[in-house]
């Protein structure tokens, strides 16, 4: 497999954060997130709720689903999954992802049945960035 084509670069903001109860495994959180950018070239909006695992020696997990919006028209769904090993030095967590995208837009289609990696960074003030390619 290798990485094809940089299907997507956006940037957000944490909107929303929720302590959930502690397990065994760590810190659970519910993290609320906004972000813009820019698919093929179509401006979106893409509103994410996630969970976030914070375990014991550093690592952190998530997962969770979006809705992302296009400027024109197109509604499409993501489930996402990552992991970080730990907050960096700066605060930052840089997340290595992985989306998958289905939608019903025949603009948008080829996108069914794919796979996106790629990185997730959250700073410190909340913003993020981050970009996907398309796994071949």
């Amino acid at each position: 497999m290798a990485l094809g084509e940089l299907i997507n670069e956006e940037t957000g903001l944490v909107t929303s954060l929720k302590v959930l109860p502690a397990t065994a495994e760590g810190a659970n959180y519910e993290v609320g997130l906004r972000a813009e950018g820019n698919l093929r070239g179509v401006k979106y909006v893409t509103n994410w709720t996630y969970s976030q695992l914070e375990r014991p020696d550093g690592t952190i997990q998530g997962h969770g689903d979006g809705v992302c919006k296009t400027e024109c028209g197109q509604t499409l769904y993501l489930k996402g999954a990552g992991c970080a090993k730990a907050v960096t030095e700066d605060g930052v967590v840089r997340y290595k992802v992985i989306n998958h995208w289905h939608t019903k837009s025949e603009k948008f289609a080829d996108l069914n049945g794919s796979a996106m990696v790629g990185e997730y960074n959250v700073n410190p003030d909340g913003t993020t960035i981050a970009k996907m390619w398309v796994l071949e």
